[in-house]
């Protein structure tokens, strides 16, 4: 069965947030609009490269300094339809907004589900410091290596068998 697509030309509120305990956290992204929630889950790896893309862009165009963050906390219920594959981000300085376009990460020769959202450079500057913070709240990086310390006893592979 196919999965559900979406398609929202303005959202009132996009937000990111994760579940569960360092090292074994489920990342969600969700966007709302006036009268639905939608949520899908994501990789930390790809919330952290929208989040260095956003503040890519906001170091490359003229953009208001960042207000007091709004409740960035996940809404109920968090029932994510999908998960992300791949994701695009567009800016138009002009209307100054930003259009984002996400891919269902399927099996080779499944028709993907997609999402398309349009938000303010306020809603996508929000997004982009709350994601710095969840991210930054994960496990420490190892010095060796800069993969995530496992708090499970595991050994950094850097390490090639040697203690």
């Amino acid at each position: 069965m196919a999965s559900e697509s979406f398609d929202f030309e303005d959202v009132t509120r996009v937000t990111t947030g994760a579940v569960g305990e360092p090292g074994k956290r489920a990342f969600y992204l969700q966007v709302r609009t006036d009268s639905e929630l939608v949520s899908v889950a994501i990789e930390k790896d790809q919330l952290r490269a929208l989040t260095e893309r956003l503040q890519e862009v906001f170091s490359r165009v003229p953009v208001p300094p960042a207000g007091k963050l709004p409740d960035m906390a996940l809404e109920e219920p968090i029932a994510p339809i999908w998960r992300v594959g791949f994701m695009t981000l567009t800016y138009s300085q002009d209307e100054k907004a930003f259009e984002v376009s996400l891919v269902e990460l399927v099996d080779e020769g499944d028709q993907p589900a997609t999402g398309h959202f349009n938000a303010s450079l306020a809603q996508m500057q929000a997004l982009a410091a709350h994601a710095a913070a969840l991210i930054s709240a994960g496990r420490p990086p190892c010095p060796m290596c800069g993969g995530p310390i496992d708090h499970d006893g595991g050994v950094c592979p850097r390490l090639n068998g040697h203690h």
